[in-house]
């Protein structure tokens, strides 16, 4: 017994002596390798995992060789001539920048071509069945949302797209259908937007809203970081062949029709303004009932700084003979008369001005968007949180329409912000901050009027010469 104790208490010795040399040599791994400082909760696996690996090494270096342990800030040298080595950044042998200038555009023989006149005449019925919409609201991810929609429609849109809904997640699971698509039989005319860049899964992903809309639209005009890394959106332009497939797949083998909404080619470009007639032209070949183009390219994602182009959405109208809509620099009711009048297009769509102003189609409001009092904004996220009760909405997608809705008022009482943010999000609280709201500009717009007449009132001050 007496024997087994010393063995264990030696054990112990040999075990404490080693983790303090881990310790040890761990500090001096993180000073010569460190890590980003962010809480344990959010450390990312891959820092856990490099941390160990060099602990480790480091230990097994020392325990064989004590004169291989490199010191802290040393740089690695290699053993023929002591020089340090750089790691080389990888680069692709293929990347070439904007390839999608340079590659050319599919073109479709006449014989396999989809436009037929039969096909041609159905766009134009299928375009006047749904009330030869003027005024829609563009698909915008987890802002086009049910209640959002109706609101709109409330206040003069005659159409409306859905969210952007990721074709894959909405084919793998029923929770994401569920939360994402809905709608209700007064939700009509309704194109559904999909991203996808698997004709295959787009088909089946569309196959689960054909009985609830009217059309199924592409996503083929997203700019942002996350369809370039999910390969869709406006950067299947570098990949036009599955574009086509995919169009193709879902006008040969859908109930309904398929539409998309697409970005153009810089106009800057020798042949941007071709380029783009000629993708246009192959989504109508391949099948496409309605095309919607933004007028910008994919590269200008800054909408406040950069205006569209209204030349080329009309040369692609003037190019195709299914209906087309015009999208870009639609700020009011008058810029979307002026940008019909201009283009020649069948209707016009607006997303960003509509989360700030829902009434902007609406012909008994303003031309220019100019509210009918100074707390319009409240009333209308009064209107939008009633609807939010009837149609259950996500928290987020709610959150995010009051800010948008109240963001210009918020600047202004930014206390009412910051107490609304430290709340849990519930449809009760922001009734409560839309209330309070109205009262303060009220009486803010009522200090505002007091001082004109008092500066009005003020007697002229008469300089002598």
């Amino acid at each position: 017994s007496r024997q087994k104790y010393q063995a264990m208490s030696r054990a112990f010795k040999e075990t404490s002596a080693v983790l303090s040399l881990s310790s040890s040599l761990a500090k001096r791994t993180r000073a010569s390798h460190p890590l980003p400082r962010r809480h344990p909760s959010r450390q990312k696996p891959s820092e856990t995992v490099f941390a160990m690996t060099a602990t480790t090494a480091a230990l097994s270096d020392k325990l064989q060789s004590p004169s291989k342990v490199r010191p802290a800030g040393q740089a690695f040298t290699s053993e023929a001539g002591g020089k340090t080595q750089k790691k080389k950044k990888k680069t692709s042998a293929t990347a070439i920048p904007h390839r999608y200038l340079n590659d050319p555009i599919p073109v479709i023989p006449q014989e396999e071509s989809l436009a037929t006149p039969e096909r041609i005449a159905a766009a134009w019925e299928f375009f006047r069945k749904m009330g030869s919409p003027k005024f829609h609201v563009a698909p915008m991810v987890d802002q086009s949302e049910l209640a959002y929609r109706m609101l709109c429609r409330k206040y003069g849109a005659t159409c409306a797209y859905t969210p952007m809904l990721h074709g894959r997640l909405f084919v793998e699971g029923e929770k994401y259908r569920k939360e994402h698509f809905t709608t209700c039989p007064e939700d009509r005319p309704l194109l559904t937007q999909f991203c996808a860049h698997d004709p295959e899964v787009l088909l089946t992903a569309a196959r689960y809203v054909e009985k609830d809309c009217d059309g199924v639209d592409i996503n083929l005009g997203c700019p942002q970081r996350i369809a370039k890394r999910g390969n869709y959106g406006a950067f299947l332009m570098e990949d036009l062949d599955v574009v086509r497939d995919m169009v193709r797949k879902l006008a040969t083998e859908l109930s309904i029709p398929v539409t998309c909404k697409i970005r153009v080619f810089p106009q800057e470009e020798p042949n941007g303004k071709e380029k783009t007639l000629q993708y246009a032209k192959m989504l109508q070949d391949a099948g496409c009932s309605l095309l919607a183009v933004h007028g910008r390219t994919r590269d200008q994602k800054r909408c406040k700084e950069i205006r569209a182009d209204w030349n080329i959405i009309k040369a692609v109208k003037d190019h195709l003979d299914i209906p087309v809509l015009a999208n870009g620099d639609i700020r009011h009711l008058a810029d979307a008369k002026k940008c019909l009048e201009y283009t020649g297009c069948d209707g016009v769509l607006s997303a960003e001005t509509l989360l700030t102003n829902p009434a902007l189609f609406s012909e008994e409001k303003s031309e220019l968007g100019v509210p009918d009092c100074p707390e319009e904004p409240c009333l209308m996220l009064l209107e939008y949180l009633d609807l939010c009760e009837k149609y259950p909405t996500p928290q987020r997608m709610v959150r995010a329409h009051v800010h948008k809705l109240l963001g210009s008022w918020f600047s202004v009482f930014p206390d009412v912000r910051q107490r609304m943010n430290n709340e849990v999000s519930t449809i009760e609280l922001y009734r409560n901050v839309a209330n309070e709201m109205i009262g303060l500009i009220k009486a803010h717009e009522a200090a505002k009027d007091a001082k004109t007449e008092d500066a009005l009132a003020a007697p002229a001050v008469t300089v002598s010469p």
